[in-house]
């Protein structure tokens, strides 16, 4: 096994993983764009929590249960009412005077910003798959051809770090861009990022639907 190979690519698909906007994505902007930037990490790190919990999952079949449609519909229906709870604050807060300075305890609070952020990623089991898919890739690859204990727990480990990297790369960025930001911007920012919330909502509850629909 080239190891160090295995741990780069692995690294790269945590990464790449990481960037497509979700609910996780748009809380680590908020806390970051209202100098919240520890919050924001806290968000990222939580997110990351809940990804791995769910490698461990995929890799040595703890909960397979987790792959069942009704199971996944269930999950879909609690995400739905988090990013509904997520999108009010967003839209309550960009009714306020003053948008740089928003210091309110959900935004500030580090412990309030790690339960957002696993909360929002322990609703997405399908994280599982791309695990699984990680795995089919690396095999492909030719890098790994058992993954023994040792190689799972060096996948999982790349993978996370590769998963955190872009996140805490998105929160110091735009932590740094912000002194670029006028309030009226970042009031327009903010309604945006509670539109994307609400999508992402109807597109849990949607799907969540379907599911029991077949039930």
């Amino acid at each position: 096994m080239d190891t160090f190979l295995f741990l780069l690519i692995t690294y790269v698909l945590g990464f790449l993983t990481a960037i497509p906007i979700g609910a996780t994505q748009i809380e680590i902007a908020k806390r970051s764009l209202n100098n919240h930037l520890r919050a924001a990490h806290m968000v990222a790190v939580g997110s990351v929590s809940s990804d791995v919990m769910y490698g461990a999952i995929a890799l040595f079949g703890v909960a397979p249960f987790l792959k069942k449609e009704i199971v996944l519909a269930v999950f879909g229906i609690v995400a739905t009412v988090i990013l509904w709870l997520l999108a009010f604050i967003t839209f309550r807060d960009g009714k306020k005077a003053n948008m740089l300075e928003l210091n309110h305890a959900t935004l500030k609070s580090k412990r309030l910003s790690y339960v957002t952020g696993f909360s929002l990623a322990v609703t997405n089991p399908m994280m599982i798959v791309w695990w699984l898919i990680g795995v089919r890739i690396i095999k492909d690859l030719g890098l790994v051809t058992d993954f023994d204990f040792n190689a799972s727990l060096m996948f999982l480990a790349a993978g996370a770090v590769g998963l955190a990297s872009y996140l805490i790369t998105l929160a110091n960025t735009l932590h740094w861009a912000k002194k670029f930001i006028s309030n009226e911007l970042m009031k327009k920012v903010n309604f945006g990022l509670g539109v994307v919330l609400v999508l992402l909502s109807f597109y849990f509850l949607a799907t969540s639907i379907k599911v029991f629909a077949h039930f």
